[in-house]
This record gives C-alpha cells, sequence and structure tokens, in this order.
C-alpha cells in the first residue's frame, strides 16, 4: 500500500509566500501602450487627453513640436508604432494638415497625449495620410 505524501498546511504555504521577496514591477518597454500609458523610445510616459483631433488641431499640435506617432493598423501598438524624428514632424506640418479618413471601412484618427511635464504626442490610427509618411 502506497501512502500519499504529507501536504503542507495552509499556514506553511501562507508563510512561503509572505517570506518570499516581491519583484518590483517592471517600466511599461519604451515605445509600447500598457494600461492606458503610452511610452516613448526615451521612457517618457504619456497619457491621452483628448481622443479624437481635427486635422487642423493635428497640425496646430505638430506645427508646436508634437512628437508624432502612428499606428499604420489600429491594433493599439501590438504591431508596434512608427516614431517620427522631430525633422520628419517639420516636413509633415509644413505639408499641410493630415487627412483623416473615416469611413464604413477606413477608421482614422489622432488623438492628444500629453507627459506630466506637458510634452505632447499625437497617436494617429489607421487610416491617417500626412506628407507621404502614413497611409
Amino acid at each position: 500500500m502506497r501512502r500519499r505524501p504529507a501536504q503542507r498546511s495552509f499556514a506553511d504555504i501562507v508563510r512561503e509566500v509572505e517570506s518570499t521577496p516581491r519583484q518590483p514591477l517592471e517600466a511599461p518597454a519604451a515605445g509600447t501602450l500598457v494600461d492606458g500609458v503610452l511610452t516613448d523610445p526615451d521612457g517618457r510616459e504619456y497619457r491621452r487627453v483628448e481622443d479624437t483631433l481635427t486635422a487642423n488641431r493635428a497640425l496646430a499640435l505638430a506645427a508646436a513640436g508634437a512628437v508624432v506617432v502612428w499606428d499604420s493598423c489600429g491594433c493599439g501598438g501590438y504591431c508596434g508604432f512608427e516614431w517620427f524624428s522631430a525633422q520628419d514632424v517639420k516636413a509633415m506640418a509644413a505639408s499641410g494638415a493630415p487627412v483623416i479618413r473615416n469611413t464604413k471601412r477606413a477608421r482614422g484618427n489622432v488623438s492628444e497625449w500629453r507627459s506630466r511635464s506637458g510634452d505632447v504626442l499625437l497617436l494617429a490610427e489607421d487610416d491617417v495620410r500626412w506628407a507621404g509618411r502614413m497611409g
């Protein structure tokens, strides 16, 4: 006849869990969107302040020096984001306002995000065309 292995008591399991050192929470990876926080490649965190911008508002913010990011398929960054350089953003702003298509088949959008220090980021999603760099 086989004997069952001795089982640990619930109190023993609790003591073991409580004595295990906790791992610090990892910061979100650069260039990702996690739990409503968009982290740029430099580690700066942005939170959404405006869900939908007009093309003219997006142009004004880009001309004022906003960071511009494109989520080409609108998946929330799962496939990754395209981060544009400051030089690209200047060229985009110089070309005029973006074309934001929002139809039955296209769901273009530009949203505004801000860091704690007030830096602005524009997230263009899906069907947005701007100066040949998107779309």
